[in-house]
């Protein structure tokens, strides 16, 4: 099995040797099996290539930046400290938006809320 950066490669080359878009398609399907580049991704690295583009790396792309672990382990070491903290005091303390600490507690550190009814005394 090839990575997609290997078959990006090999699509850069075959762009070089004056391939088109569905002969390196073909190409690929026949080399990869199941795993080949979609028609429609290899027809748009096909044209990148032929504009000039010499990276097969991907772009970065806007949208919501991915969690460093420098903030992961900064929220794991004030959780150790004390395990009564409040969102509000957990983004005060670590300067993390409310809802990047919410993905970091369930997705991350596998926490939930945990929901206490108090009664009445």
């Amino acid at each position: 099995m090839f990575s997609k950066q290997e078959q990006r490669s090999w699509i850069k080359f075959q762009c070089a040797r004056g391939r088109t878009a569905r002969q390196c398609h073909q190409d690929l399907q026949e080399a990869c099996g199941e795993p080949a580049l979609p028609y429609r991704t290899v027809a748009g690295w096909v044209k990148a290539f032929n504009e000039g583009r010499q990276n097969v790396a991907d772009m970065r792309r806007p949208g919501r930046p991915s969690v460093r672990e420098e903030e992961v382990h900064a929220l794991t070491a004030l959780l150790d400290s004390d395990r009564r903290h409040t969102i509000r005091e957990l983004a005060r303390e670590t300067g993390l938006a409310h809802t990047t600490l919410l993905h970091i507690l369930k997705e991350r550190l596998g926490m939930r809320k945990n929901c206490i009814t108090m009664g009445s005394a």
